[in-house]
């Protein structure tokens, strides 16, 4: 490869293809568009940190592709299964009575359906939040908020906080020990 930099829009219409390859091998269909341009950044990101002495840069960009993908669409599962679970308990909730149980307090439920029931999906949520995260020393709410929140990497979440990789993968390491242990039915 020569040692001229490519410009953005040139390197993106040559290379643009591999992340089209890599979303077709992955099967995705749903939301092109956020997972093309993951994969653009990712493309870029490689380009950007590329060594030549560790080997081809198409490697190197196809593999960073693919897991940049593969990362955006576990988020996407995980964020999805969370939804359907709240809003599953939200419907039992909603339809075990005349009553509903908000911040600890026993409310009337109307039977015309009172209520948006988006912004009480909403409530349950945070409420759900709140009770995980107060389980939660503050690094690892740190790492919490970067990498399911923010979706951001280990290695991005150590270079902001400025702190070992060592040290963030203990934090994600604690967090998820805490939600195995977690009694979720019990509460």
């Amino acid at each position: 490869m020569s040692e001229k930099k490519w410009e953005l829009e040139d390197f993106i219409e040559q290379n643009q293809q591999r992340v089209y390859y890599q979303m077709a091998r992955l099967q995705i269909d749903e939301e092109k568009e956020e997972y093309f341009q993951e994969g653009l950044v990712a493309m870029w990101r490689a380009y950007e940190n590329y060594k030549p002495d560790k080997g081809p840069l198409a490697t190197y960009m196809n593999f960073q592709i693919r897991n940049r993908i593969v990362d955006v669409f576990r988020k996407a599962m995980v964020e999805k299964k969370y939804l359907e679970q709240a809003g599953h308990e939200r419907n039992v909730e909603i339809k075990s009575g005349n009553y509903s149980q908000v911040n600890g307090k026993k409310t009337s439920m109307e039977v015309d359906g009172g209520g948006d029931p988006q912004e009480m999906i909403d409530q349950s949520n945070e409420n759900v939040f709140l009770k995980f995260t107060a389980l939660l020393t503050e690094k690892q709410k740190v790492w919490f908020r970067g990498a399911i929140i923010e979706g951001l990497s280990n290695q991005e979440i150590a270079d902001r906080e400025e702190v070992s990789l060592e040290a963030v993968k203990s934090w994600a390491k604690g967090v998820k020990k805490k939600l195995r242990k977690k009694d979720w039915d019990g509460d």
